[in-house]
């Protein structure tokens, strides 16, 4: 009986250090999900309160994971939720806007019939609907659904690809559906009780400009802006140690610390050094820990794998800051030049912040550790 505990216990063992629990490469909800509850919190009452929201962040940096949990969350709350990934759309010049509406039309039909909940005006549409067409629909059914308490939350999701400035003009292009369609999502959160969106992406510039597309944009000066930063430290050991607890793998005060620095918190690096760590730690030892100088041996080899993560990171910011994108070389070459020229550009800097890519120092501004990764 002995020997034959020991040796269940022994492959009990095997199995839970053979498991790396650290490498994500898809959003991550539930037990996964760590951090964020400032975030999601404001989200929830913005949702409540029928404020419009839009969380905007780097590549990997978690938002996808922010809006299904934010879902997870309200599924008690007699909120039906249609997360939708517009990536998977076609982008400006070409108009997404028939696909997005005939997409939503779908995902709500089949939402609602789940839930045995009304249907009928959605389902009396054509498959293709005007932005009109649908706008009424969704005005009736959203009349019926309050009486039974029920509410409607639309989650976009990658809004980037609404505005691709590189392709076409954001502000007085031919693209009038797009604004015209948000024009109509902003007209039901003011006209019923139960409805509202958020938005997610990597720039906040649908928010932020004066003009959509040839039209007023509706978003601007009303839509709520949140940002998706790098992980705060203690949002980072409690992530480290807690996966780490169900490796059967302990991890010493040093190398979370080694960990966060290296990494400059972003939630996508982070997890990727920690496996990376993982991945050097024998596994027929009876007890398993992670010290920083195993981290610090770690981190040559890890930089070159993420190289291009972080290349992509920051293609992206070029792509979509481009002012951004200039103060960025600018502190890397000249940092003594940088807070006059910032200064110049108040809104720039501060998207430059709130990105976490870069951070106030005692005698002005300093690089988020992950650039140094270039």
């Amino acid at each position: 009986m002995g020997e034959d505990a020991l040796s269940f216990i022994s492959l009990i063992r095997d199995y839970i250090y053979s498991r790396d629990l650290f490498y994500e490469t898809t959003p991550v909800r539930g037990s996964r999900f760590f951090g964020r509850r400032t975030l999601l919190q404001t989200l929830r009452d913005d949702v409540k309160n029928q404020r419009v929201a839009g969380v905007f962040g780097l590549r990997k940096a978690g938002k996808t994971s922010v809006l299904m949990q934010l879902s997870d969350m309200l599924q008690s709350t007699n909120t039906v939720t249609i997360l939708m990934d517009l990536e998977a759309f076609p982008s400006p010049p070409a108009d997404p806007t028939p696909d997005i509406l005939a997409e939503l039309r779908r995902r709500l039909l089949v939402a609602l019939k789940e839930r045995g909940l009304r249907t009928q005006e959605l389902a009396q549409l054509s498959k293709t609907p005007t932005i009109v067409e649908m706008k009424t629909a969704l005005q009736t059914l959203l009349g019926k659904l309050d009486a039974d308490g029920v509410a409607i939350l639309l989650l976009l999701d990658e809004i980037e690809y609404l505005t691709p400035a590189d392709q076409i003009d954001v502000a007085e292009g031919a693209m009038p559906q797009v604004a015209q369609m948000l024009g109509a999502l902003r007209s039901l959160v003011q006209e019923t009780p139960n409805f509202t969106f958020v938005l997610s992406g990597l720039t906040s510039a649908i928010i932020e400009g004066g003009r959509l597309y040839g039209r007023p944009n509706p978003l601007f000066s009303w839509a709520k802006a949140h940002y998706l930063g790098p992980f705060e430290r203690s949002e980072a050991d409690e992530l480290a140690t807690s996966i780490g607890a169900k490796m059967g793998i302990e991890i010493e005060a040093g190398a979370l610390e080694a960990l966060f620095d290296a990494s400059g918190g972003h939630a996508f690096l982070y997890r990727n050094l920690a496996s990376r760590v993982v991945s050097d730690l024998p596994i027929d030892v009876y007890r398993r820990r992670i010290t920083r100088s195993e981290v610090l041996h770690a981190l040559l080899p890890w930089k070159a794998s993420v190289t291009g993560n972080v290349g992509e990171m920051v293609d992206h910011v070029r792509r979509y800051y481009a002012t951004e994108a200039i103060l960025l070389e600018i502190l890397m070459d000249s940092p003594n030049d940088f807070g006059t020229l910032a200064e110049t550009e108040p809104q720039a800097l501060d998207h430059l912040l709130n990105l976490g890519l870069v951070h106030r120092a005692d005698r002005g501004y300093s690089l988020n550790s992950l650039l140094e990764l270039m």
